[in-house]
């Protein structure tokens, strides 16, 4: 009789591993929200590229760390910060924009990456970080940071 291989796939492009905390130190089990992925999944069918998800689930230990906000969106499995095969962090965001998922996207200039979150909010919120400040995207900035 063969032996079942355990798999660790959560969708046809992502496994646990992708998400799994970044400390090095915890053992932890991933959390991740099913709606984080299905908007991962199907960004990925928009920009046609691999998506290589550079932070995502944090251990309660790594959350402690993050003084930034009051609710670590990371810790409860809604938050990843993503980059983009061969498309430059302003062309992600653009992409990530067509994603009803994602009620919150921030392009972060400082890491050249995009972050996106699906947490409960009736108010979609875009933001852009640079030089360590986030700025909040309105009609007057955006042409500053997107030429189309």
């Amino acid at each position: 009789m063969k032996k079942s291989k355990k798999s660790h796939k959560i969708s046809d492009h992502f496994s646990k591993k992708d998400f799994e905390c970044k400390c090095g130190e915890c053992k932890y089990s991933v959390r991740v929200s099913l709606g984080l992925v299905g908007g991962l999944e199907l960004l990925r069918t928009l920009a046609q590229r691999r998506i290589t998800i550079k932070r995502a689930f944090q251990c309660p230990k790594a959350a402690e760390k993050e003084v930034k906000f009051r609710r670590n969106l990371y810790a409860t499995g809604l938050a990843a910060d993503i980059v983009i095969a061969d498309k430059a962090a302003e062309e992600a965001f653009l992409l990530a924009e067509k994603v009803p998922e994602f009620i919150t996207i921030g392009l972060n200039l400082d890491e050249n990456c995009i972050h996106v979150n699906t947490r409960k909010d009736p108010e979609k919120k875009r933001w852009v970080q640079k030089n360590q400040e986030e700025i909040i995207l309105n009609d007057e900035n955006r042409p500053y940071f997107f030429t189309s």
